[in-house]
């Protein structure tokens, strides 16, 4: 159960990290505007929790974990783990993307 918590959100940090690497990289090369990048970012990483948390949901009814009362409640409480995790890093992806300066 402890594998099932930590790989979701493992998960999760990753493909948020990677895709507010991607669009840090776009603004950098002065490809997007910064109020573009948030936006996109935005939606991504609501998508992403989202999408990870219905794929843990699915894996947790295949792995049996919503025949019993204490594995039922301790897969809710990684789903809600999950969603907090892409809140968190939309949080601090919002906060940390930077345009380059103009000169």
């Amino acid at each position: 159960m402890a594998i099932y918590f930590l790989s979701g959100v493992l998960i999760t940090l990753v493909l948020c990290g990677g895709i507010r690497w991607w669009i840090q990289t776009l603004l950098t090369q002065e490809k997007l505007m910064l109020d573009d990048a948030k936006g996109y970012f935005l939606i991504t990483c609501i998508v992403v929790g989202f999408l990870v948390s219905a794929g843990f949901f699915w894996a947790g009814q295949v792995m049996g974990y919503d025949q019993a009362e204490e594995t039922s409640q301790a897969m809710g409480l990684a789903i809600l783990l999950d969603v907090m995790v892409a809140l968190l890093s939309l949080i601090w992806g919002l906060v940390s993307l930077k345009e380059p300066e103009q000169y």
